[in-house]
């Protein structure tokens, strides 16, 4: 299955509106290029062609500072490389332009924590030289700005270096207490674990809320629906549901069932599957959580593209980046991953996904029992970095 962007730097779950600083006025024939180069970068990360991903990007990254697909290709290359001195750098010029980022923020903290001492003077030596990254955007910037007008939406480029830092340690503060828990923890797989997980899962929610609240209001597209019509056919291979991986805006008419949102309480998988696609009332779960998605029946319904994922949990598609059928209702420990590097980064992914979840469909109605001792589960499988869009 071919990657698009790995689960480490995930893809923006909100709409996907034009940015300011892209320059329309680009000429075709760079435009496409880049595209081009972007095609060619993600086959390579998803064949593991790591060296020859890196190459490619960085030729994108110096055609486009500004790209988002670019400068995550090349973080990510550069990070399956094990060079994280590397990573950390061109996260920090890329945050240059893009400030405010938040798969970049979040790469950056994971880098830093890597690098421990070391970071800051990477992380001063990109201050010092990132000036020549800037620049190509500084006119346009100024003039996306003067076009917006008052009132309009401010550019993700408009927010200043100092802003994008605070974000970042905003969420350092927000893991505080669930580090520290950690840090005194003897055992994942017991009891004792409880603690930590209940507020790392807390911690992350809140962040992931007020960032989507954020994002919802600097949006002018009503839909909260993922464009994905940038991404080539063959870049899109690893995603395999028909129909789906689309903008789909809210149909203006639906028809909700009389128990629409009411609480269901704790289900087991068995009583979760009676609420399936043909059953008229559609939840489905996410890392214990159930959600009514019932508003939705072009996606969740019998004849939309998502129609095998209501009575499932679909935890599992989600934290792997595989969507088929098989991947639903498959529950492991998720917070004992071979690495603590792959558990921080997959979980991040997976609470923006709950966030996003309660956004569009509010909060929880219920809960599914299997969750209820989660460190009894077995540990997750090694997975690909796949990209998940749904």
């Amino acid at each position: 299955q071919t990657s698009i962007i790995s689960s480490s730097l995930p893809l923006p779950l909100y709409p996907a509106a034009p940015m300011a600083h892209q320059s329309q006025s680009m000429s075709t024939a760079v435009d496409n290029e880049l595209h081009s180069l972007l095609e060619v970068g993600a086959l390579h990360l998803g064949q593991q062609e790591f060296v020859k991903a890196l190459k490619v990007y960085t030729r994108a990254v110096d055609l486009r500072p500004g790209d988002l697909a670019a400068c995550t290709g090349k973080v990510e290359a550069l990070r399956a490389l094990k060079r994280p001195r590397g990573a950390l750098k061109a996260c920090a010029l890329a945050l240059r332009v893009l400030p405010g980022c938040q798969p970049l923020m979040l790469a950056q903290e994971e880098l830093v924590a890597e690098l421990g001492d070391d970071a800051q003077a990477i992380l001063d030596e990109a201050a010092s030289g990132g000036e020549a990254a800037l620049a190509p955007l500084a006119g346009h910037t100024a003039a996306s700005a003067a076009e917006g007008g008052e009132g309009a939406a401010p550019c993700p480029a408009a927010k200043s270096q100092d802003q994008s830092h605070k974000e970042t340690k905003t969420l350092k503060a927000l893991l505080s207490h669930s580090t520290k828990l950690e840090a005194n923890l003897p055992d994942m797989a017991s009891e004792e674990s409880v603690a930590y997980r209940l507020a790392r899962k807390k911690e992350l929610i809140s962040f992931y809320r007020d960032f989507y609240a954020k994002t919802r209001e600097q949006q002018t597209a009503a839909p909260s629906t993922l464009d994905t019509s940038q991404y080539s056919k063959k870049k899109r291979t690893g995603l395999k549901i028909q129909d789906g991986h689309r903008p789909m805006p809210r149909p203006e008419f639906v028809e909700v069932p009389a128990d629409h949102k009411q609480p269901v309480g704790t289900l087991s998988p068995a009583e979760l599957s009676k609420y399936n696609c043909d059953s008229g009332r559609f939840l489905l779960a996410i890392h214990g959580d159930v959600f009514d998605v019932s508003d939705r029946p072009d996606k969740y319904g019998p004849d939309g593209p998502y129609h095998s994922m209501s009575g499932h949990d679909i935890t599992w598609a989600l934290w792997s980046g595989y969507d088929e059928e098989q991947e639903w209702d498959k529950y492991f420990d998720v917070q004992r991953c071979a690495t603590r590097e792959e558990r921080n980064r997959r979980f991040q992914g997976l609470m923006s996904w709950w966030s996003f979840f309660e956004l569009e469909y509010g909060v929880p109605v219920g809960r599914l029992d299997v969750y209820d001792r989660e460190w009894e589960l077995p540990p997750p499988p090694a997975v690909q970095d796949l990209c998940v869009v749904m």
